[in-house]
């Protein structure tokens, strides 16, 4: 299959996006960030020599630093490298009103090969802030694969009564994309088109300040 890294078959990818994404704005002040992994579970898969647990950790504070400079009220499933079990972070999540859930990771596969990104949403409601996100992200970052947006059961998306997103921010297994994800500067478009794509969703009468 060819890839998406394709000039054309990018822009075929966005306009796809594009008609997707609807007219009304949500309708939410406070974004709960979920830091993916962390303490005990380093995330990714047996023998992987990155390390998944930092990486989200690092993206999800540099998320709350955008985020909170644009008036959002932002809350974090966790802040430090903590073991914080999947229910906790749903409870987290469903103490929040009015709010946006969004859970940070990186891929793997035993592919080596396998790259790219791709955003997840479960509920129906959740879906065209996953598009924005994702424009946002494959967008800033081109020479990443448009792996698209699809519909999953995870935990974490199907158990929050908030909308709720899931974002897959390159593969740790892949040489070249891992290397790039080492980078702090490319961890910082990944947070910055995160929360724009946060901000195209959110109607800005909801916003403080």
């Amino acid at each position: 299959m060819p890839s998406l890294r394709s000039p054309l078959l990018h822009a075929l990818g966005l306009l796809t996006l594009s008609a997707l994404l609807p007219a009304r704005l949500h309708a939410f002040q406070t974004v709960v960030i979920d830091a993916g992994h962390g303490g005990s579970d380093r995330g990714g898969i047996p023998g992987q020599h990155l390390c998944e647990k930092d990486l989200t950790l690092d993206v999800a504070r540099r998320l709350r630093e955008n985020l909170d400079a644009a008036g959002f009220k932002t809350v974090m499933t966790r802040s430090s490298d903590a073991t914080v079990p999947l229910a906790e972070r749903v409870a987290v999540a469903n103490r929040q009103r009015d709010a946006l859930f969004v859970s940070i990771h990186f891929n793997a596969a035993l592919r080596h090969s396998a790259s790219g990104i791709e955003t997840y949403y479960y509920a129906p409601a959740a879906g065209p802030i996953a598009a924005r996100i994702h424009r946002e992200l494959v967008t800033t970052l081109p020479h990443e694969e448009n792996r698209g947006v699809k519909q999953h059961r995870y935990f974490v998306l199907r158990k929050t009564r908030i909308p709720a997103v899931l974002a897959e921010c390159g593969f740790l297994t892949n040489g070249s994309e891992g290397a790039r994800c080492l980078k702090p500067a490319h961890r910082q478009c990944l947070a910055d088109a995160i929360a724009a794509g946060i901000k195209a969703s959110a109607s800005p009468a909801t916003k403080r300040g």
